[in-house]
């Protein structure tokens, strides 16, 4: 693999793939190592896969771990691209079939991790036309073609920046994608789990087409590729930038409902026969496309955010545009918005209206979605645009100006989404809202994300946290706001202590308002409770404490629909919910946990002046004993309150399935937008 002289050849940028086998064409070497810009080797890299490829002759190409750093040579080891590279690592752990985890997620990241020999090549007829995915190609092909070896030491520094090619177009290179999926699983689908077939491999690859999210263009195009007589024809018409934008519109699908047929059957002259694929695109009728605005407070973190972006990625799934609009600050979730591909833009401190105005006007947004914002409620209403609020809670927090803003703001409403009995209840009886514009759509949760999260969570390390294995752990996860009764938690926790001192309970949450949290902290300790109640701090993937802990505990004063509650269903933890938000909805009959009785009694009772007085500071609670006995309940039969976990898990995929709660927004979306359109056309009629 010694190479003893070096060539320079220039030529026109033509595109990766020609400058690669233009190279290799030119290569007397049996080995081949591509190195492209901005890409750099480790020092040890070649002399690895020298010793690799001596020592074992049935190996035919080899990747290696893969280094991130920036613009300036530094290493990366956190951020959205890190995480995806652990989540594609983890998946080969967990499957062991190197093709179909590189068809999964390509961890060899570049062509720069390749080192191959160069009869391999000829054999994959080398790389071919693609501008985003001729490396995964070459490894699938590879693996028809010859035999995979990953060494997970590191071989190369990947640099990522603004100039990035994968940063292009998304719609062209999920189709791009979705041919490399058909091809694959055409040419080398037994390959991709080395011909094995059982219960584990089905279940890899049903996690890998859900990964990708392209199971209906994948289908599509595996059709079409029987047409063609090699992979590089398929790739070539597929991508052609009329084909191209075909398939990128099927992707957005704005394609709907195929027009009536003529009764005389004719052959369709504009296809392009050469090719096998119709250019048939006039045969398909165009609806105008839903616009949205999806106006929130602030995109960060919490669970009302998660609600917002995961309802965005859905609405984009089924064909509708949408726009994350904050009125504050976006971080945490804005830069996962941004690795899927949708889009948060957060409004300047000054003209923002007008500013709003224009994107509402340039974007030509015809429906607005509301979570706890109001800023663009008039523009709304000026542009005739629909409005259609989420409310999320049992509004007991607000007060002063934000709680007359919310009864004047009525009128500037066209439909309210309420996520529980109780939130409806409190709007119409304590709030004034009028009940016919209230539909009432619980919380889901995307069941197909949580398997996946679960595949690979690992249960956190209790010793982090000072747990033993022995110990019965709770988890409460909600948000250091307090509201989340915390104070009694504390109290039941010193209740609890006196009986068993193996009942240990751990809070997950970001903080709200620090000197808050620091004053339970401060009371935790006086109180000789801090190895007993864990304040934990935030975690963006909550899995591996849900894995970890035997039951969860919600007694929150406060709730519209808990997203937590749903997680802990998923995850088969049998519960103890106060009697607010959707609690009685989901536990029946102590079916799958508790519903204890709240501080407050009735709901309505409940105000912001009691709610505070509650959360903020320590107190005789009169529920502590409560929650105590119940909690002392589930240590006291774990098998039967485990059992109860498991239903939970069944009620939450049959009942609480996100895609049938988004199934029911855009129907509301729809007949909003449908009814706003009908009466602009009325009163055009009028205006002549």
């Amino acid at each position: 693999m010694r190479g003893t002289h070096a060539q320079l050849r220039r030529q026109v940028n033509a595109g990766a793939h020609v400058a690669i086998n233009r190279a290799i064409e030119s290569s007397t070497s049996e080995y081949i190592a591509i190195l492209n810009s901005d890409d750099t080797f480790f020092p040890d890299k070649i002399a690895k896969c020298e010793v690799i490829f001596r020592t074992q002759s049935n190996i035919d190409l080899v990747i290696g771990g893969v280094e991130i750093i920036d613009e300036s040579g530094i290493v990366v080891s956190s951020g959205v691209t890190i995480d995806w590279l652990n989540r594609a690592h983890e998946f080969f752990s967990l499957t062991g079939f190197i093709g179909l985890s590189l068809l999964h997620e390509n961890f060899a990241v570049t062509t720069s991790n390749l080192v191959f020999r160069k009869d391999l090549w000829a054999r994959n007829r080398g790389f071919q036309a693609l501008r985003y995915c001729h490396d995964l190609d070459f490894l699938m092909t590879s693996l028809l073609n010859g035999h995979i070896h990953f060494d997970r030491s590191k071989f190369i520094s990947y640099r990522i920046h603004k100039a990035n090619t994968i940063k292009d177009r998304l719609s062209k290179i999920r189709v791009e994608i979705a041919a490399v999926l058909a091809n694959s699983f055409r040419e080398c689908g037994h390959a991709l789990t080395d011909g094995v077939t059982n219960e584990r491999t089905t279940a890899a690859l049903y996690e890998l087409i859900k990964a990708k999210d392209l199971s209906t263009l994948t289908l599509i195009l595996s059709a079409v590729r029987s047409k063609f007589v090699d992979r590089g024809a398929f790739y070539k018409a597929v991508t052609s930038e009329e084909q191209c934008g075909v398939y990128e519109t099927v992707l957005e699908g704005v394609l709907t409902t195929v027009e009536q047929r003529p009764s005389s059957p004719q052959r369709n002259t504009s296809a392009d026969s050469s090719t096998g694929i119709g250019s048939n695109v006039g045969s398909f009728k165009h609806k105008r496309r839903l616009t949205v605005a999806i106006e929130v407070s602030s995109f960060d973190k919490g669970g009302l955010e998660k609600v917002v972006l995961d309802s965005t990625m859905a609405f984009k799934e089924r064909g509708i545009q949408a726009i994350i609009v904050s009125a504050g600050h976006v971080g945490h979730l804005g830069t996962v918005a941004a690795a899927h591909g949708v889009e948060v833009l957060q409004l300047p401190a000054t003209g923002r209206e007008i500013f709003y105005r224009a994107l509402l006007k340039v974007r030509e947004v015809n429906l607005a979605m509301s979570h706890f914002s109001r800023v663009g409620y008039k523009s709304f209403r000026d542009l005739g645009i629909p409005n259609v609020t989420f409310i999320h809670n049992v509004y007991a927090m607000l007060t002063g100006d934000a709680l007359k803003n919310f009864k004047t703001d009525d009128h500037l409403v066209g439909m309210y989404i309420s996520v529980s009995p109780k939130a409806t209840r409190y709007a119409t009886e304590k709030l004034g809202v009028d009940q016919k514009k209230i539909v009432t759509i619980p919380n889901g949760l995307i069941i197909r994300e949580h398997e996946a999260r679960a595949l690979s969570a690992v249960p956190a390390e209790r010793g982090r946290f000072g747990l033993k294995a022995s110990d019965y752990v709770f988890l409460n996860v909600a948000s250091y706001n307090l509201h989340k009764g915390h104070y009694l938690m504390a109290q039941a926790m010193e209740i609890v202590r006196r009986e068993r001192s193996d009942i240990k309970l751990v809070c997950i949450g970001n903080e709200i308002y620090p000197p808050h949290v620091q004053q339970l902290k401060d009371h935790l300790k006086a109180k000789g409770l801090e190895g007993s109640m864990i304040l934990a701090g935030f975690y963006a993937d909550v899995a591996p404490f849900y894995k970890m802990a035997d039951a969860f505990v919600l007694p929150s004063f406060i709730e519209g629909w808990s997203i937590a509650m749903n997680e802990a269903m998923f995850y088969a933890k049998p519960m103890i919910l106060s009697d607010t938000g959707g609690a009685s909805e989901v536990v029946e009959n102590e079916d799958i946990g508790l519903v204890l009785d709240n501080e407050y009694g009735d709901v309505i009772n409940l105000d912001s002046e009691m709610l505070d007085e509650l959360a903020y500071s320590p107190r005789d609670y009169s529920t502590a004993l409560n929650l105590a006995n119940a909690m002392l309940r589930f240590v006291s039969d774990p098998l039967k309150w485990a059992e109860a976990g498991r239903l939970g898990h069944s009620k939450v995929v049959t009942r609480y399935d996100f895609s049938d709660v988004v199934a029911r927004y855009i129907d509301i979306m729809q007949q909003s937008a449908a009814t706003s359109s009908e009466e602009a056309m009325m009163l055009g009629e009028r205006k002549r």
